[in-house]
């Protein structure tokens, strides 16, 4: 759990570096916070994953300046379909990062319109800007992706024992 929230700390600190005015617009448009609902999804029951990415939904509405709420239900939304999705297709390695990161994104993109929508409020970005986001989002997802592959394979129980052999 401790992992979790360092994680969403270092998603919210990366949102703000990415909404400063010299980032390029297509980079700003990256939510790393939806990766955080993504690697919680297994360990957490949906429930919980809704109430974290509801937690950092809202917490990316104040970062962006934006109308605190949209971002905040949408995530929430987002993360509890994330997470019964995980559950049920028992998703892992380099697919669980990526179709976990568009899922997440691109269903809390569509919600983010509708929630935006029915409160009579203009969306800040327009359609590019919402595929960007999911592009963006999803480009760094495979990134983690790599590196949690990387990872596993320098730690990995037959890497150990081919290095044991060799020292022999």
């Amino acid at each position: 759990m401790t992992v979790i929230a360092l994680a969403a700390l270092l998603a919210l600190a990366a949102q703000a570096v990415l909404q400063t005015p010299h980032v390029w617009w297509v980079l700003a448009a990256c939510r790393p916070h939806f990766l955080v609902v993504v690697a919680a999804a297994p360990k957490l029951k949906p429930v919980g994953v809704a109430w974290l990415a509801l937690a950092l939904g809202l917490a990316g509405d104040v970062l962006t300046d934006r109308a605190i709420g949209p971002g905040g239900i949408s995530g929430a939304v987002a993360g509890l379909v994330v997470a019964v999705v995980v559950r049920r297709f028992e998703l892992e390695g380099p697919l669980f990062w990526i179709a976990g990161a568009l899922l997440a994104t691109g269903l809390g993109e569509l919600v983010d319109r509708g929630v935006t929508a029915s409160l009579g409020m203009v969306m800040p970005r327009g359609w590019l800007g919402s595929l960007a986001t999911v592009a963006t989002t999803v480009v760094l997802a495979a990134v983690v992706a790599a590196g949690a592959w990387a990872w596993s394979a320098f730690h990995s129980t037959s890497r150990q024992r081919r290095r044991a052999l060799r020292r022999l």
